[in-house]
This record gives C-alpha cells, sequence and structure tokens, in this order.
C-alpha cells in the first residue's frame, strides 16, 4: 500500500527483477553452483559456434553477440571476458509486417528450443522481445531502443551444437517462407538503418 507514484515505482522494480526467490529455487541454486563454470563454458562456446554460423546466413541482418569481431564492443568483451557467455540476438531480414512474421514463424517451428518467459536455463530459448519482454513498447519505443520487428532474443543451453544448428537450419527456411509471404524484403540501406543493441 501508499501512494500512486510509490506502487508504481514498486511495480516497475518487480517487472524488471522478478519475485523474491522461493526457498525450493534457493536449494537449487545451491545444489547447482558447484558445476556452474562448467557449464557457462559449454554455454559459450556453443553460443559463439551458433553465432559465427547465424552470421554467415543470408536471412539474418546482423548478430549481436560480444564475442564477435562485428560486435560494436567486442574489444571490451574481449579484454574483460575469457568467454563471452551464452546469451545472443540476431535481426531477421525483410520489412516490418515480413521480420514479425518471420520472427513468429521462426520460433513456432523449432523442435529442440523450450517456450518458456525466462531466459538462462540450460536449454535453449528463444524469444521475440517486441511481443514478450518489451511488449508495453510502442512501436516508436521499441526503434529508440533499437528492437527491430525481427530481433529474436536466444538464450543458448547445452545441447548439441549440430543438433541446435539443423534446428536453426529447417526454421530459418520456414521463416523465409513466412517473410516472403507478408512482404518484400527492405533495401540493405534500409535494413542497415535501424540502431544496434547488445546481446547479453
Amino acid at each position: 500500500c501508499g501512494s500512486a507514484e510509490r506502487i508504481a515505482a514498486v511495480k516497475a522494480v518487480e517487472v524488471d527483477t522478478g519475485a523474491t526467490l522461493a526457498p525450493f529455487s534457493a536449494f537449487l541454486i545451491l545444489r547447482g553452483i558447484a558445476t556452474l563454470a562448467i557449464r557457462m563454458a559449454r554455454h559459450a562456446a556453443t553460443a559463439r559456434a551458433l553465432a559465427d554460423w547465424l552470421e554467415a546466413q543470408p536471412d539474418i541482418v546482423r548478430v549481436f553477440y560480444p564475442d564477435l569481431a562485428s560486435h560494436p564492443q567486442h574489444d571490451v568483451a574481449a579484454r574483460q571476458f575469457p568467454h563471452a557467455s551464452g546469451m545472443l540476438a540476431f535481426e531477421l531480414a525483410g520489412s516490418p509486417a515480413a521480420a514479425r512474421a518471420a520472427g513468429g514463424a521462426f520460433i513456432d517451428a523449432l523442435t529442440i528450443p523450450e517456450r518458456t518467459a525466462s531466459l538462462g536455463s540450460i536449454h535453449t530459448i528463444v524469444a521475440h522481445p517486441p511481443t514478450t519482454t518489451h511488449r508495453q513498447f510502442d512501436a516508436a519505443q521499441l526503434a529508440e531502443a533499437g528492437i527491430s520487428p525481427g530481433l529474436l532474443r536466444c538464450s543458448v543451453g547445452l545441447e548439441d551444437l549440430d543438433d541446435l544448428v539443423a534446428d536453426f537450419d529447417r526454421a530459418l527456411s520456414i521463416a523465409r517462407a513466412a517473410a516472403a509471404a507478408a512482404g518484400p524484403p527492405p533495401t540493405v540501406a534500409a535494413a542497415a538503418s535501424s540502431v544496434p543493441i547488445g546481446a547479453g
């Protein structure tokens, strides 16, 4: 309880940070933390390889992963982190309508990643920020934040890399068809005009 301003401030913090950790969740964290370093090395290695593969695909406008030389803060990441992370983002090509359609089709076509609202699992997760984490933003706010209609965020899990690449490759084929049905792709200049953002 409190003033409307105080309640709004508390709500904003809870949206960003989540609820108080439950006792059983704390127990699970303590049980699993002994193998965290090993798991993170696998997350990072698989994410780097997947990012390399995604960057070579013609349907991808750009990949956001700090360990890639193409990332704007690559030099900073190389100095500060022995491994980048298991988080990356990538942007599908197409007009706004086509990219949004492709993003939905891509996620629907995946068979390995789980459908969930949270990132950072041992399982690979792919989310569409414009319709999930940033759904409260209008089109202008999304553009200002550098979140394009075709942006997908990926938390890479511990699955086999070859299995993930095969799954992503098949999903990209389905996304390509959805984008073609929704509208023509933008020019190279238009695709490059959106504001880049980091992935992790």
